[in-house]
């Protein structure tokens, strides 16, 4: 019995080591969104209260905006907050030392959340659990899965650049890089897609403190 014990922690261990080994760049940018995330909850957590006001009032606009808007307004807000970062990725992929903004994309993701998320509970107390739970972090977990590995392409694709103009090997496949690329703006239209319907279907149902 305990043999049989012992084998699978041994197996689990290596499928555990086999996976992070290849997947470490993966697993250490969703480290850095995750450091965003902190970071914006610390942040407004000593900001002033001048600064705290201002981020109230675009706080309560944005649920505003998002309560009242049609679905095409909700759809096109959240698809364009997602698709600037996707974007932006895709185009540092191009650039030889675009590595830098490709590593701290999803810190700056994870910021955005951070604030947003700690802004909700700070402004309207334990009833922000419902809005954060259905509108905002649905959405948030699919585009920033979808952003992870367009930073993973971006970086491969960019670190090749960088070998090949030293002489190394040749440049990743344009044609995978824009199929990736492809599929990850269409996650993210679709997530898009299911927060605008999720706005429409509970949005005055959702009672905020």
């Amino acid at each position: 019995m305990r043999t049989g014990k012992g084998a699978r922690r041994r197996y689990y261990a290596r499928y555990i080591s086999h996976y992070t080994k290849r997947n470490y760049t993966l697993i250490g940018l969703g480290l850095l969104f995750l450091a965003g995330v902190l970071a914006g909850t610390l942040i407004l957590g000593y900001a002033d209260e001048d600064s705290f006001a201002i981020v109230r009032q675009l706080l309560t606009g944005f649920v505003e905006n998002r309560r009242t808007q049609p679905v095409a307004g909700n759809f096109k807000a959240a698809a364009s907050s997602s698709l600037i970062f996707i974007g932006a990725m895709f185009f540092c992929g191009f650039c030889a030392i675009g590595q830098p903004a490709e590593m701290l994309a999803p810190f700056f993701k994870g910021l955005g959340f951070g604030i947003s998320a700690a802004s909700l509970y700070e402004v309207y107390g334990s009833g922000a659990a419902g809005y954060v739970g259905l509108f905002l972090l649905p959405g948030t977990v699919i585009t920033t899965i979808a952003l992870l590995l367009c930073c993973r392409e971006s970086l491969r694709l960019s670190f090749s650049f960088w070998r090949t103009l030293r002489g190394g090997q040749e440049p990743y496949s344009l044609k995978l890089y824009m199929a990736r690329y492809f599929v990850a703006a269409v996650v993210c239209l679709l997530s898009a897609l299911l927060e605008a319907f999720l706005h429409y279907l509970f949005a005055n149902s959702v009672v905020l403190g």
